[in-house]
């Protein structure tokens, strides 16, 4: 014996997981380096606004993707720094090497 739940009622239907929230996770999560993260942090913002638009599921993955993305663009950025600052320093000792051996 079946019931009727009647003509209004409810079905709750699983949402659509975001593929380009999957995607940007996967790619900030590989690309703690820089060319990847980047994408990633581009595909998590893509992904937000779809999530909103379509009420798709995977706003988790893609706030993660984005976070993560800024972690590697601030990573990438103290890394210039530390590179530049190190380049400085190494070719003042090569300048004083230079002078010391009359090279």
């Amino acid at each position: 014996m079946a019931q009727d739940y009647g003509p209004g009622a409810q079905v709750n239907v699983p949402r659509e997981m975001n593929g380009t929230a999957i995607a940007a996770f996967v790619l900030a999560v590989v690309g703690l380096c820089w060319p990847l993260g980047l994408l990633g942090l581009i595909l998590g913002y893509v992904a937000k606004s779809q999530i909103k638009s379509r009420n798709n599921s995977g706003s988790g993955l893609a706030t993660t993707a984005i976070v993560l993305g800024w972690i590697t663009v601030l990573g990438f950025i103290l890394f210039a720094i530390a590179l530049a600052v190190g380049w400085d320093a190494w070719m003042d000792r090569v300048n004083d090497y230079k002078d010391d051996y009359d090279l």
